[in-house]
């Protein structure tokens, strides 16, 4: 199987469906494998591929090393967030301009000598054009740092209020080892996220019309970037 050179990657199966159906011209189903969601299709004439990653670091890392192998060369993730600010609200858009992580978490611990970090960084062209992209779209992403947790379960007051006083504006599981990873490779990546609750409150569930219409917001931006990078 090979795979067309723009990705963009997403969490959730049911949401690399969604995209791929309502964005893409010509969607076909490549493989669903362990509820790995494949799909390829064209997009303003340009071939793409929209590929589900499942949950946190390890996951995320197989599946780039994977698509690595049959082709893929520039990816962006575009995903739900939690926000650590009370500014940043449910259905807001942040484009991460650089992800944090423990010291050998991630599933980076094997990559990387004990003395050096891994460098999660976005390329610096493909983040300027998903900026672009969203303001000829009409949106004003915030662009922010976010931090890539091993532990969706622990992010309580005392922990996103750490996370915030080192100048993080949101938390989820997978931007940081995506970065890295696509540094370690040499592919272009970056990351396109939508705020989908506010760490450590107690909120009645996100209306899921509006998480909906704002991550079809996000991946049609982030397909716009991803097509007008050079090859």
């Amino acid at each position: 199987m090979s795979i067309p050179e723009r990705v963009l990657l997403t969490g959730d199966p049911d949401r690399a469906a969604l995209f791929a159906e309502s964005l893409l011209r010509q969607p076909e189903l490549l493989s669903r494998s362990r509820g790995f969601m494949v799909y390829r299709g064209l997009f303003e004439d340009v071939p793409v591929g929209i590929v589900s990653h499942g949950i946190g670091g390890p996951s995320a890392l197989i599946v780039v090393e994977e698509l690595n192998m049959i082709g893929a060369r520039k990816l962006v993730r575009v995903g739900t967030a939690g926000s650590l600010t009370p500014d940043l609200r449910v259905g807001d858009i942040i484009v991460a301009k650089g992800a944090g992580l423990s010291c050998g978490g991630g599933g980076l611990s094997l990559y990387y000598p004990p003395s050096v970090c891994p460098v999660p960084s976005p390329d610096p062209e493909f983040t300027l054009a998903l900026l672009s992209k969203a303001a000829s779209e009409g949106l004003s992403p915030r662009l922010a740092l976010v931090f890539s947790s091993d532990s969706f379960y622990a992010e309580d007051e005392s922990f996103s209020g750490r996370l915030r006083s080192l100048g993080f504006s949101a938390v989820e599981m997978e931007c940081g080892p995506l970065l890295s990873l696509a540094n370690l490779r040499g592919l272009r990546a970056s990351c396109m996220l939508v705020i989908s609750n506010v760490v450590g409150h107690a909120e009645s569930p996100p209306n899921q019309g509006v998480l909906r219409e704002a991550l079809l917001k996000a991946a049609k931006v982030a397909l716009k970037a991803l097509v007008s990078l050079k090859p």
